[in-house]
């Protein structure tokens, strides 16, 4: 398969793939007063427990503008909090507030009660299949960016 084939082929999946999840999500996230895109923000927060805006706007692949201005929303909102950090106050630290725990507990229960019936369909090795399958593509995308980077050196 050439660059192009494999180029198209993961572009259609990855949109499928986008927009099978994005619509029942997007739903339920927009049901509690926010986009996909500040639930995913927050659940990163609560992954790392506290965060920059630089680290967010890097593990959500946005302009750090962009996730600032998120963060500003979502503050305004009470679901997070923008301390400057004790050790340099040149740095926003973002962390969750009790109402935006509360708000992803609230959405990770209604996804849980709607997409867990249609999950147990698939076995323990179905799963197994699609997460090697990712970890595959993530490896070649890798090599990829690695072999662009290098020929960027050279010039």
């Amino acid at each position: 398969m050439d660059i192009r084939e494999f180029q198209n082929h993961l572009w259609q999946l990855l949109r499928a793939i986008s927009q099978g999840l994005d619509g029942p999500v997007g739903t339920v996230a927009q049901s509690h007063g926010i986009t996909t895109t500040q639930m995913r923000l927050l659940m990163e927060v609560q992954h790392r427990g506290e965060a920059t805006v630089g680290e967010l706007s890097q593990a959500l692949g946005s302009a750090p503008g962009n996730s600032s201005a998120m963060c500003k929303a979502l503050e305004r909102k009470g679901l997070v909090s923008r301390d400057r950090s004790p050790e340099d106050e040149r740095i926003v630290l973002i962390s969750l507030t009790s109402q935006g725990t509360g708000v992803l507990q609230l959405i990770e229960e209604e996804l849980s009660s709607k997409f867990n019936p249609v999950l147990q369909e698939y076995s323990s090795d179905d799963f197994a299949q699609i997460i090697g399958g990712m970890e595959k593509l993530k490896e070649v995308v890798t090599s990829l960016h690695q072999a662009f980077e290098t020929a960027q050196i050279r010039r």
